[in-house]
């Protein structure tokens, strides 16, 4: 079994402009972020050395619906053939056939019931703690029995972030699991639609922030300091992907 089953172990950024992306994420993140070319025109992401995932071209068919640059967060399954049809069966729908690598990596993109877009794969990478992983979505509780019964996810703790959404419910991959993210509803706040965010680590928020709007991102929120004393910030790169920082406590 791979150590990243039930969890988030890959992050595929799906851009319109591979090489312009590269250079901003490379600006934000310094030394620790390494980015290089693969032979099908992609690029793989290493952070601190460890593959942690790519930036690959937004579909054509994406594009045509209207779909923005962002971020595709990969949740590790044993199976993706033995775990798919559960997840149909909960309601959620699969966006095109299950892509396979030559390696024979399977990745399904889905659209959880709830409507935030995810995928499932039997990539063998690592699962990743250092990042924070916050889904937007309409109804936190809901969301969270969702996934914990398809991949056995836990209720940590909760506060109230002070927004006028009602809690902010974080959760661990396991019973005994330190938070790893969190859910909230954001369906109260306007223009915000169901969709996983993606906490990156920084040494200095402060720097990776002026970086972001110099290299001509945006910074929508933030910097804010959560409870546990880590400052956030969110932002949106030049091609339009969300993204959030996080400088660690």
């Amino acid at each position: 079994m791979s150590s990243a089953n039930g969890r988030f172990c890959f992050y595929e950024l799906r851009t319109i402009d591979l090489d312009a992306a590269q250079r901003f994420y490379q600006a934000v993140f310094g030394e620790r972020l390494r980015a290089s070319s693969c032979a099908d025109g992609s690029k793989s992401l290493h952070l601190q050395d460890v593959c942690v995932g790519s930036i690959t071209m937004l579909p054509p068919q994406a594009i045509a619906s209207g779909a923005p640059s962002h971020w595709l967060g990969h949740i590790g399954v044993e199976s993706v053939d033995a775990v798919l049809p559960a997840w149909l069966a909960e309601g959620a729908i699969q966006l095109g056939p299950v892509r396979r690598s030559d390696a024979g990596v399977a990745v399904a993109p889905l659209r959880d019931p709830l409507g935030s877009v995810v995928a499932i794969t039997d990539r063998t990478s690592p699962a990743q703690r250092q990042f924070w992983h916050e889904l937007n979505t309409k109804d936190e509780a809901r969301a969270l029995a969702l996934y914990g019964q398809l991949l056995g996810w836990h209720a940590t703790d909760s506060f109230d972030p002070g927004l006028g959404i009602g809690p902010y419910q974080q959760f661990a991959w396991s019973s005994d699991g330190e938070s790893v993210g969190g859910m909230v509803s954001s369906q109260r706040l306007p223009g915000v639609h169901p969709h996983w965010l993606f906490y990156f680590p920084v040494d200095r928020l402060d720097e990776a922030m002026a970086q972001v709007t110099q290299l001509g991102g945006d910074i929508y929120h933030g910097p804010r300091q959560m409870p546990n004393g880590a400052w956030v910030a969110q932002c949106e790169d030049p091609q339009g992907a969300v993204l959030g920082l996080l400088q660690a406590p």
